[in-house]
C-alpha cells in the first residue's frame, strides 16, 4: 500500500508540475483550449472551525515516551497565553519541521474518547476539485476517524473516507478499497492502514479522492467522478483515540497523554472552473469566483453566457475546449436561448429572441409576416398593404401589393382613374356631369372637380349668379350680367341664334384697313374678297363696320370666324399670327387665333379659317379681366379689328368672310346664352337696366350701371328718374325738399303742406325752432344786436334797440381805446358803455390813462409801449418802487448809480449798496485794459498774463509786467523746479536739466522714461565728454585763428594788418601740423577699436561653430556684423591715407604782404579742413549707420514682428507730432512777424501825426499792442502744450520701449531656463533609462530558464529568497535521499543569480563612468559659455564706444547682463543636477551583489523624486515630467507584480515541500 501511495503522490507531483503553467485559455493563434487554475493547497491560510481545543481551562498534557526532541514529559496548554496555546490556526498555517506548531484537543482526562467526537470543519469558500486530503498528526494517529465533504454550500455532508481498525464495528463498513467496473464510484472506503498507534509522533494520513476508482483514467468522461472530487467544505470527524490500554486505570498522567493533535491540514486541488478559466478571483462581495473564459459564466463557469447558446454547455477537456459559441442572429438580435430540438435538427441550438428590424426565424433570417426587404442587408419594412384595396396583406420583395380590380397603387391605396370611395368591395365608378366637371372625381370622396362657376356633388348645376351650363364653356356656366344689379338670372326664352356676317359679296361692306399708327391703307375688292398687297409692310388692322359694334352683349361667349386667303400654300397652318382686337369704354383687349382649319378643299388651296371666342377665359386673351368687365366692354363695343402681322413669305392677303355669332328675338334655333334677370326692388327690365317708378340713379345721368335709389322729396314734390332732382312746393327747398325757405320755419319732414310757417323776426329775417320746447329764435339779428328776438345789444355794444328802458337807442360799439380783449365777454357796460376790463395796466372809463406807479402811452397801438410798472431798484433809487416819471419812467438814483430803474453802477464803479451808491473800481493803469470792472465783484479786466483784483501783478508762470501784460514762462513741467521763471524768462532747472525752459537734458544725462527725470550717464560717457571738451576747445582756438576780419573797423586798421603780422596768434604751419596729427591719431584709435571688435567677433563665431555665411540665425547675424565692421575699417583706412597724403601750402611769409592774399589762403586752408572734417563726419556717420544696423539685427532676435511694428508706429506718430510742432512754430513766427510789422508801420504812420492828434489814438495803439502780446502769449502757450505733449509722448515711447526690453529679457530667461530644463531632463531620462535597464536585469532573473521545472520556478527569487532556498534545500536533502541533484541545481541557480548581480553592478559602474564623462563635457561647455559671455561683454563695451549716439545702447548692455546672469544660473542649476545624478549613480555603482536591493532602490527613488521636483516646471517640460512620473508609476506596478510573482513562487515552493514531506518512509526506493 505504501508503494501505491508513493506512486500516486509522484504522479500527482508530476501532474502538478506539468499543468501548473496552463495559465492561458487560448494559444498563440487565438484558438481555445482547456485551461485550469493552478494546483494549490486550498486549505492554506483558511480559517478552520473545531469543536474542541485545549487550554480552556488551562490544562497539563503529557507526551508519549516515543516522542522525539522532547526534554520534558509534561507541558501546559493555555488558550490565553500566546506561547502556550494550540488553537485551530495552527492547522492551516505554514508548516515547519524544525519549529512545528499544532492544534490540540483536550485530553482524555476531559472525556475526549469514543463515543464523543471532535469535529474539524474547513470552509473552502468555493467549489474545488479536490485531489487529496493530507493530515499530519503531532501525536499518534486516531484509531477511528472519518472525512466528509459537501458538494455545494449548505448541502448535506457526504462521507469521503473512513479510517478505523474496526470499520465494521465503528462505521458499519467493510474494510477494503476496491470497486468493480460498473459499481457506484461515489462511495466512501474504510481502511485500517493508518489506524495503528505507531508512530507516536508525526504520522501522516494521505487520502486520494480518485484512488480505487475505475474511471480515474478517463476522468474527463466521468461526470460521476467529477462530482465526486467537487467539494466546498470538508469535515474531519475524530471518533476514537489510540491507546496502549493503560487508560482503564484512570491514571491522570496517563489520561493526560491521550489527546488529538494535528500539526498540518492540507488539501490539494484546483479551484473548480470546469476547464474554462485559468484563475479565480474575489468578486465585489469578496467571494471567490472563476474568471471565466470561453464565453462562459457563473461561479464555476458552469453555464454559457446569454448570447452564446449555439451548442450545449460542456466541460473543457484535453481533447476539446468546448467553448460556448455565439448565436447566429444575422446581426438582428442580442438575445437567444438553447433549443434542443433545433440543435438536434441543424447542429446549432441558438434560437434567437426579440429579433430586430422586423425579422423572424430562429436566426432572424427572414422578415416577419407582412414585412419585406429587397436586400438581405437591409432592415425589413412593413408592407402596409391597404386592407380594403389589396387581395393579401403580404407584399412581394419589392414591396408591391396585389390589388383588387378597381384599385391601383403600390400599396393598393387608391382607386383607379374614374373610380372613387375605396372600401372592402373595391371602388365605385364616378358619376360627374361632363359639362360641369374637370377630369374625373376625387378617388377618395367621389366629389367631382367642378369648373369655376359650377357646383354640386356631381357638378351638375351653376353657382348662384351664373346660368347656362355648357360643355364648351371653360367656366362651365355664364355669369349673370344684369348690369351688376342682380345675381339671379335664367335662360331668357324667345331668343334665337343670329349671325352677323360680312361675305364681301357686294363689295367692301364698310370694312377698311389702317396701320397700327392709324394711317389708312387702301383695300381692294374682287370676286367676293377684299385684299391688300402685304409684301414686307408692317402689321395692318382690318377695321369692322358699324354692324359689328356697339351693344354686342348677346355675342358674349360665342365664336367669331375669320376666313382668309394667302398666296403662300406651303404650310397647312396659319402662316403668321392673326389677332382679334376689341375696344370699348377705354379698354383694349386682344386674342390670338384659337384654331386654324386650312385647305378647306382641293380647289381652294391657301384658304384658312381662324376662330375666336368672345370670352374672358379665351386662352390668349390679353389683358385678363373679370367676366363682368368683359361683358361691360361688349355693351359698348367701339371697335373690332382683325390684325394681320407682316411676313416675308406672303404676297397678297385677302379676307373672304367674317362671321360673329349673336342672338335676337325669335323662335328658331334657341340662343341659350341670353339671360333674363330677376331684378331687386328699384329695378325693372329684362337686364335690370332701368329704375323703377319713384326711384332714381344714385349718380345722376350715370347710365344703367349706376344703382337706383328711392326718391326723397318729403311729399313736397316729385323727382326725375335720371337726374333725381325734386320739384319742391309748400315753402320748401333743397334737393329733397328737406328745409324751409328763408323767413319760414317748421319741419318739412312731417309731409304736410303747412309744415313751413313765417318767422316772427324784424324784417322777417330767418329763424328756427328750438328742439324740445319748439320756441322760435331769430338766427340772423342785425349787427350789434342779440337775443331770442334781437331785443338786446351784443357784447361790445351798448344801447336799447327796442326802447324797453326808455327811448330807443340803436346799439353802438364801446370806446375803450383798444385796451380790452376783443375776444373776451363783458368788456363794457351794455347800457351805459363804460369800459369794465381795461388791459395793459390802463385805467379810466375808456382806458385812456396810466395808473400811479406805472408809466407809458396808453393810447399807442403797440401793447409793449403802453403802461408799464416803474419797478425802481430799492438799493439804487431814492423814493422806492412806485416813484417814477409817468411818461419816461425814470427813477431818482443815488450817487454813481445809473439806469432807468437805478439798478446798475456807472462805468468805473461797482458794488451797489442800498442808500449809499457804488464804489470806485481803482483799476491799475498798467495791468488793466481799461478803467471798467465787474459791477458786482470789482474785478478789473486784466491784460494777458496779469492777475489780481486791480490787475496789479503777473500770474504764476508769467513775467514782465507792462502795458502789454505779462509773458508766459513756458517752463518744462519735467525739468523745471517750478512754473515761475526769472524776470529774464529763464527757468530754475532740476538737476540734469538745462536750457532756458529746462526742456533739455544736460550733456551726459539722459531722460529716464520711468521716472521722467534726466539721469546721469555712466562714467564712460564722462570720459567721452572730457575728450569732446578738449576737442571743442581746440576747435574754438582754430575758429579764433581763422575768424574773418571785423567789417566795422576803420580802413586804416586794414592797412596796418596788411603790413604787420597778426599779433597774439601762432603760425599757421603749427596749426596745420597739430590738426593733422590730431586727426591721424583719432583715426588710428578708431581703426584699432574696429579691428579689435572684428577679431573678437570672429573668435566668437569660431566658438559657436559658424563656418561661412550660413548656419543658424546667430551665425548669419554675426556674419552681417563682421561685414559691417570690415567695411567700416576700410573706410577709416581710406580716410587715414587721404589725410596722410594731404599737402599743406607753404608757410605764410612773415614779411609784410597784402591782407587779401592771406585771407584767401586762410579761406582755402579752412575749406580743406572743412572737407577733412566732413569726410570724418561721413565716416563716423556710416559707422553709426553700421552700428544701428547691428543693433537692429540684434533686436530682430529679441523681438517679433508685432513688437517692431508697434515701435515703428509709435516712432512715426512721434515724428508726426514733431513735424506738427515745427509747422505750428513756423506759423506762429510768421503770424508774430506779420503782426509786429503791421504794428511798426502803424507806429511810423502815427509818428507823423501831431501831438494833439496822437492822444486819441494812443489807446488804440496800446490795444493793438496788447492784442499782439496776447496772441504771442497764446502762441507760446500752445507751443508749450505741444512741447509738453511731445515730451509726454516721448516719455511714453521710452516707457513702452523699456517695457518691451523687460519682456525680451523675460523671454530670454525663459528660453535659457527651457534649454537648461531640457538638458537636465535628457540627463534625467538617460539616468532613468539606465536604472530601468538595471531593474530589467533583475527581472531577467525571473525569466531565467533551468533544465528542470523546479529550477524554473525558483530562479526568480530575489537575494533574500536565496537564503530561504538554501535552508529549504537542506530540509529537502534530509527528507529525500535522491534530491541531492535538485539541491545542487538550486546552488547553481544561486550562483547564476550572484553572477547576474555582479554584471548589473558592472553596468552601473559603466554608467557612472559615462556620467562622469558627461560631467566633464558639461564643464567644457561651461568654459565655452564663460568665454562667450566674456566676448559678448567686450563686444558690448566696444559697441557702446562706437555707437555712443545710438539710442538704446544701454538697453543692449542690460540685455547682455541679464543673459550673462541667466547663463550663470543655468550653469549652477546644471551643476547641482549633475551632482545629484553623480551621487545617485555612485550609490548604484557601490551596491554589494549579496546585499538587499530594496534599500538601494528606495534611496535611488527618493533622489530621483527630488530631482524631478527640482526640474518640475510649466509647458512642455511639465508634460515630459508627467510622462516620466507615469513611467515611474508603471515601473512601480511592475515591481509589485514582480513581488506578487515571488509570493506565488514561494507558495508553490511550500506546496512542493508539503508534498515531499507527505511522502511515506521508503518512497524513494519504491519509486
Amino acid at each position: 500500500m505504501a508503494k501505491v501511495l508513493c506512486f500516486l503522490a509522484v504522479v500527482l507531483l508530476e501532474l502538478q508540475l506539468a499543468t501548473g503553467a496552463m495559465d492561458s485559455c487560448y494559444d498563440t493563434q487565438g484558438l481555445a483550449h482547456r485551461c485550469m487554475p493552478i494546483f494549490e493547497n486550498a486549505a492554506f491560510g483558511k480559517q478552520v472551525q473545531v469543536s474542541n481545543t485545549c487550554g480552556t481551562p488551562p490544562e497539563d498534557y503529557c507526551l508519549q515516551m516515543g516522542t522525539r526532541d522532547s526534554s520534558t514529559l509534561c507541558h501546559r496548554c493555555d488558550a490565553g497565553n500566546p506561547l502556550l496555546h494550540h488553537n485551530a490556526t495552527y492547522l492551516t498555517d505554514f508548516h515547519s519541521q524544525e519549529e512545528s506548531t499544532w492544534w490540540q484537543s483536550q485530553s482524555m482526562a476531559f472525556g475526549i474518547q469514543h463515543p464523543s467526537s471532535v469535529n474539524i470543519t474547513l470552509h473552502l469558500g468555493k467549489s474545488y476539485e479536490i485531489t487529496y486530503v493530507r493530515l499530519k498528526f503531532h501525536t499518534s494517529r486516531p484509531e477511528s476517524f472519518a472525512i466528509y465533504k459537501r458538494s455545494w454550500s449548505e448541502g448535506p455532508w457526504i462521507p469521503y473516507q473512513y479510517y478505523s481498525a474496526s470499520c465494521k464495528k465503528t462505521y458499519g463498513k467493510p474494510e477494503g478499497q476496491f470497486l468493480r467496473p460498473g459499481e457506484d464510484e461515489q462511495v466512501a472506503f474504510c481502511t485500517a492502514e493508518f489506524s495503528d498507534i505507531s508512530p507516536l509522533n508525526g504520522g501522516n494520513v494521505a487520502f486520494s479522492t480518485l484512488e480505487g476508482r475505475p474511471s480515474a483514467y478517463s476522468f474527463d468522461q466521468s461526470p460521476i467522478l467529477q462530482e465526486w472530487v467537487t467539494g466546498t467544505d470538508l469535515l474531519i470527524s475524530l471518533d476514537r483515540l489510540n491507546t496502549f490500554g493503560d487508560d482503564i486505570f484512570r491514571d491522570p498522567k496517563v489520561l493526560q497523554s491521550y489527546y488529538y493533535a494535528i500539526s498540518d491540514f492540507s488539501v490539494g486541488g484546483r479551484c473548480k472552473c470546469n476547464g474554462h478559466a485559468s484563475k479565480c478571483i474575489p468578486n465585489e462581495e469578496d467571494e471567490l469566483v472563476c474568471l471565466c473564459e470561453h464565453n462562459t459564466t457563473g461561479v464555476d463557469c458552469e453555464s454559457c453566457q446569454p448570447f452564446y447558446q449555439d451548442r450545449p454547455w460542456a466541460r473543457g477537456t484535453a481533447e476539446s475546449a468546448n467553448e460556448c459559441l455565439p448565436c447566429n442572429c444575422s446581426g438582428r438580435s442580442e438575445e437567444c436561448f438553447y433549443d434542443w430540438e433545433l440543435y438536434r435538427r441543424t447542429g446549432h441550438g441558438g434560437h434567437c429572441q426579440n429579433c430586430q428590424d422586423h425579422t423572424d426565424g430562429s436566426h432572424c433570417e427572414r422578415c416577419r409576416q407582412n414585412f419585406y426587404r429587397w436586400d438581405i442587408r437591409m432592415a425589413c419594412q412593413p408592407c402596409n398593404c391597404n386592407p380594403a384595396g389589396s387581395l393579401s396583406l403580404q407584399c412581394d420583395s419589392s414591396g408591391a401589393c396585389q390589388c383588387k380590380a378597381t384599385v391601383t397603387g403600390w400599396k393598393c391605396e387608391r382607386c383607379r382613374k374614374g373610380f372613387h370611395s375605396l372600401s372592402e368591395g373595391g371602388c365605385r365608378p364616378c358619376a360627374c356631369d361632363a359639362a360641369g366637371s374637370i377630369g374625373t372625381c376625387d378617388p377618395n370622396t367621389g366629389h367631382c372637380t367642378c369648373k369655376e362657376k359650377v357646383e354640386g356633388y356631381l357638378c351638375n348645376r351653376c353657382q348662384p349668379g351664373n346660368f347656362n351650363l355648357q360643355p364648351h364653356n371653360p367656366a362651365g356656366c355664364t355669369s349673370c350680367f344684369c348690369f351688376g344689379h342682380s345675381r339671379a338670372c335664367t335662360v331668357a326664352p324667345g331668343y334665337e341664334v343670329y349671325n352677323i356676317v360680312s361675305d364681301f359679296s357686294q363689295g367692301l361692306e364698310g370694312w377698311r384697313a389702317e396701320t397700327l399708327a392709324g394711317q389708312e391703307v387702301p383695300l381692294s375688292w374682287a370676286e367676293g374678297e377684299i385684299f391688300l398687297e402685304q409684301g414686307k409692310q408692317e402689321a395692318v388692322d382690318f377695321v369692322a363696320p358699324e354692324k359689328f359694334l356697339y351693344d354686342q352683349r348677346l355675342s358674349y361667349g360665342q365664336q367669331s370666324l375669320v376666313l382668309f386667303r394667302t398666296q403662300d400654300s406651303t404650310s397647312t397652318a396659319s402662316p403668321f399670327p392673326v389677332q382679334l382686337v376689341l375696344e370699348g369704354g377705354g379698354i383694349v383687349v386682344s386674342a390670338r387665333h384659337s384654331g386654324v382649319e386650312g385647305h378647306l378643299n382641293n380647289t381652294h388651296r391657301g384658304e384658312y379659317m381662324v376662330t375666336f371666342r368672345l370670352h374672358e377665359m379665351e386662352g390668349k386673351m390679353q389683358p385678363t379681366m373679370p367676366s363682368f368687365q368683359f361683358q361691360r366692354l361688349l355693351t359698348n363695343l367701339t371697335a373690332l379689328r382683325i390684325r394681320m402681322e407682316s411676313s416675308d413669305r406672303l404676297g397678297r392677303f385677302s379676307l373672304k368672310e367674317i362671321r360673329l355669332t349673336s342672338a335676337r328675338p325669335g323662335l328658331s334655333q334657341p340662343a341659350l346664352w341670353v339671360e333674363e334677370c330677376t331684378c331687386p326692388q328699384g329695378y325693372v327690365g329684362q337686364f335690370c337696366e332701368s329704375c323703377a317708378p319713384n326711384f332714381k340713379r344714385e349718380v345722376p345721368l350715370a347710365g344703367p350701371f349706376t344703382s337706383c335709389i328711392p326718391c326723397s322729396c318729403n311729399q313736397h314734390g316729385s323727382c326725375d328718374p335720371h337726374t333725381g332732382l325734386c320739384r319742391c312746393l309748400h315753402n320748401t327747398e333743397g334737393a329733397s325738399c328737406e328745409r324751409c325757405i328763408p323767413g319760414f320755419h317748421g319741419n318739412p319732414f312731417l309731409d304736410h303742406p303747412d309744415d313751413c310757417k313765417p318767422c316772427p323776426c324784424p324784417g322777417q329775417t330767418p329763424c328756427t325752432a328750438l328742439p324740445g320746447s319748439g320756441e322760435v329764435v331769430c338766427t340772423h339779428c342785425p349787427p350789434g344786436q342779440r337775443g331770442r328776438l334781437c331785443e338786446l345789444c351784443d357784447d361790445g355794444f351798448f344801447g336799447d334797440p327796442l326802447g324797453r328802458n326808455g327811448l330807443i337807442r340803436p346799439c353802438s360799439p364801446c370806446a375803450c381805446n383798444d385796451n380790452v380783449d376783443l375776444n373776451a365777454v363783458g368788456n363794457c357796460d351794455p347800457v351805459l358803455g363804460r369800459c369794465l376790463r381795461c388791459l395793459y395796466n390802463t385805467a379810466g372809463d375808456h382806458c385812456e390813462s396810466c395808473p400811479e406807479g406805472f408809466y407809458g402811452n396808453p393810447l399807442t397801438t403797440s401793447p409793449a409801449r403802453k403802461c408799464a410798472h416803474c419797478a425802481c431798484n430799492l438799493g439804487g433809487s431814492i423814493h422806492g418802487l412806485e416813484a417814477c416819471h409817468n411818461v419816461t419812467g425814470q427813477c431818482p438814483c443815488l450817487p454813481h448809480v445809473t439806469g432807468r430803474d437805478c439798478s446798475r453802477c456807472q462805468e468805473g464803479y461797482y458794488a451797489l449798496q442800498t442808500g449809499i451808491g457804488c464804489k470806485s473800481c481803482k483799476c491799475h493803469p498798467v495791468g488793466s485794459q481799461h478803467s471798467h470792472c465787474h459791477p458786482l465783484t470789482g474785478q478789473c479786466v486784466c491784460r494777458p498774463g496779469v492777475e489780481g483784483l486791480s490787475c496789479d501783478r503777473c500770474q504764476t508762470g508769467f513775467f514782465g509786467f507792462s502795458f502789454q501784460g505779462c509773458r508766459a514762462c513756458n517752463c518744462s513741467h519735467l525739468g523745471s523746479v517750478s512754473h515761475q521763471c526769472h524776470e529774464n524768462s529763464t527757468c530754475m532747472c532740476k538737476r540734469g536739466f538745462v536750457g532756458y525752459k529746462c526742456d533739455q537734458c544736460e550733456e551726459n544725462y539722459f531722460l529716464d522714461p520711468e521716472s521722467s527725470r534726466c539721469k546721469e550717464c555712466p562714467i564712460c560717457y564722462s570720459l567721452v565728454k572730457e575728450k569732446a571738451g578738449k576737442l571743442k576747445d581746440q576747435l574754438t582756438t582754430m575758429e579764433l585763428w581763422l575768424q574773418k576780419p571785423d567789417c566795422s573797423r576803420h580802413k586804416a586798421h586794414y592797412a596796418m594788418l596788411g603790413e604787420a603780422p597778426w599779433e597774439g596768434s601762432i603760425h599757421s604751419r603749427y596749426l596745420r601740423k597739430g590738426a593733422k596729427a590730431m586727426f591721424l591719431e583719432e583715426a588710428a584709435e578708431l581703426e584699432s577699436s574696429v579691428s579689435h571688435a572684428w577679431s573678437h567677433l570672429r573668435n566668437a563665431r569660431g566658438m559657436m561653430g559658424c563656418h561661412g555665411s550660413g548656419g543658424t540665425k546667430a551665425c548669419i547675424l554675426s556674419s552681417d556684423i563682421l561685414s559691417a565692421l570690415q567695411s567700416t575699417q576700410q573706410e577709416i583706412q581710406l580716410a587715414t591715407e587721404m589725410l596722410a597724403a594731404m599737402e599743406f601750402p607753404p608757410e605764410i611769409s612773415h614779411q609784410p604782404t597784402n591782407w587779401s592774399r592771406q585771407a584767401l589762403e586762410s579761406k582755402l586752408l579752412a575749406r580743406s579742413h572743412e572737407e577733412a572734417a566732413g569726410l570724418f563726419e561721413d565716416i563716423a556717420r556710416r559707422a553709426l549707420v553700421m552700428s544701428n544696423a547691428s543693433y537692429l539685427l540684434l533686436q530682430s532676435i529679441l523681438a517679433d514682428n508685432a513688437t517692431l511694428e508697434f515701435r515703428r508706429q509709435m516712432e512715426e506718430r512721434y515724428q508726426g507730432i514733431q513735424k506738427m510742432q515745427q509747422e505750428l512754430s513756423s506759423e506762429m513766427e510768421k503770424a508774430t512777424s506779420k503782426k509786429t510789422f503791421a504794428s511798426v508801420q502803424q507806429i511810423e504812420n502815427l509818428s507823423q501825426i501831431t501831438t494833439l492828434e496822437l492822444h486819441p489814438l494812443l489807446q488804440q495803439v496800446e490795444n493793438l499792442t496788447g492784442n499782439a502780446e496776447g496772441l504771442k502769449q497764446l502762441a507760446e502757450l500752445k507751443a508749450e502744450q505741444v512741447v509738453n505733449r511731445s515730451l509726454a509722448v516721448q516719455a511714453g515711447l521710452e516707457r513702452e520701449r523699456w517695457r518691451i526690453q523687460q519682456l525680451e529679457q523675460l523671454r530670454q530667461r525663459a528660453n535659457s531656463a527651457h534649454l537648461l530644463a531640457t538638458s537636465s531632463l535628457s540627463n534625467g531620462e538617460a539616468v532613468f533609462s539606465k536604472a530601468k535597464t538595471f531593474l530589467s536585469g533583475l527581472d531577467g532573473m525571473k525569466r531565467h530558464q533551468g533544465s528542470q521545472s523546479l529550477v524554473k520556478r525558483m530562479t526568480a527569487i530575489r537575494e533574500r529568497g536565496i537564503m530561504d532556498t538554501q535552508k529549504k534545500a537542506r530540509q529537502v536533502q534530509r527528507i529525500l535521499g535522491d534530491s541531492a541533484s535538485i539541491s545542487a541545481k538550486a546552488w547553481k541557480t544561486a550562483g547564476e543569480v550572484e553572477s547576474l548581480t555582479k554584471e548589473d553592478a558592472q553596468k552601473v559602474q559603466a554608467m557612472f563612468r559615462d556620467v562622469k564623462e558627461e560631467n566633464k563635457h558639461a564643464s567644457k561647455l561651461q568654459t565655452q559659455v564663460d568665454l562667450t559671455v566674456a566676448e559678448i561683454s567686450r563686444q558690448e563695451q566696444e559697441t557702446e564706444d562706437l555707437g555712443s549716439k545710438q539710442e538704446g545702447s544701454g538697453q543692449v548692455g542690460m540685455e547682455m547682463n541679464d543673459l550673462d546672469q541667466s547663463l550663470r544660473e543655468a550653469q549652477s542649476s546644471l551643476e547641482r543636477d549633475i551632482a545629484t545624478l553623480n551621487n545617485l549613480l555612485l550609490n548604484l555603482g557601490s551596491l554589494d551583489p549579496t546585499s538587499q536591493t530594496e534599500a538601494a532602490l528606495n534611496a535611488s527613488e527618493f533622489q530621483l523624486e527630488r530631482l524631478r521636483l527640482h526640474l518640475a516646471g510649466p509647458g512642455a517640460l511639465g508634460q515630459k515630467l508627467r510622462a516620466l512620473q507615469q513611467e515611474a508609476e508603471q515601473q512601480q506596478q511592475r515591481i509589485e507584480a514582480f513581488e506578487k510573482d515571488l509570493e506565488e513562487i514561494q507558495s508553490d515552493r511550500y506546496n512542493l515541500e508539503a508534498i515531499l514531506q507527505s511522502f511515506p518512509e521508503g518512497c524513494s526506493s519504491g519509486r
